[in-house]
């Protein structure tokens, strides 16, 4: 019989696996409902205000995936309106603001051309739906059996002063 921290290791080791697939699968309804049940389960080793981070930035990663969720489909749907998009990059769009904005894609932005001084259509260099890296610190949490504070973490949060703060009162009560 597996013990409770043993228990937790693999439940953290499963919930970075499942964060990992979820980045890498268009198919993720099954994965986000394991991940919610994995989140329920109790992680005693972790600090509580650990815990409290942890699952804050999962729950924003997964309103960006759904955002991320939404824009595939718009594409989709999109794609199936006009067939397959031509590869070649829209370089130039000049008329009416109407012509413009119906010849704006997802995957394009505007940008301001100085030697033409005009706006122009450019295929974006990153696309703005991917689902790469959006469990970043979360998964950056994950580590040694229990949840830590993390670089990534400390650049969005700050010093883990409540963090330090509590594992000094579970020093005096145990």
């Amino acid at each position: 019989m597996a013990t409770s921290q043993e228990r937790q290791r693999a439940n953290l080791a499963r919930m970075k696996r499942v964060m990992e697939e979820i980045e890498n699968t268009t198919d993720d309804y099954n994965l986000i409902n394991e991940l919610h049940e994995l989140l329920r389960k109790p992680y005693s080793l972790s600090l509580k205000w650990h815990m409290i981070v942890f699952k804050s930035e999962i729950d924003r990663s997964l309103w960006y995936l759904e955002d991320i969720r939404n824009e595939e489909i718009e594409i989709e749907k999109m794609k199936r309106r006009r067939g397959k998009e031509p590869k070649e990059e829209l370089n130039k769009v000049s008329g009416k603001f109407s012509e413009i904005v119906s010849a704006f894609k997802l995957d394009h932005q505007m940008v301001y051309d100085e030697k033409a001084n005009q706006y122009k259509l450019s295929k974006s260099g990153v696309s703005r739906t991917t689902r790469e890296n959006i469990f970043a610190i979360p998964k950056s949490m994950i580590g040694d059996g229990k949840l830590q504070w993390s670089e990534a973490v400390k650049q969005k949060w700050g010093e883990d002063n409540i963090g330090q703060r509590e594992s000094l009162e579970r020093g005096f009560c145990n």
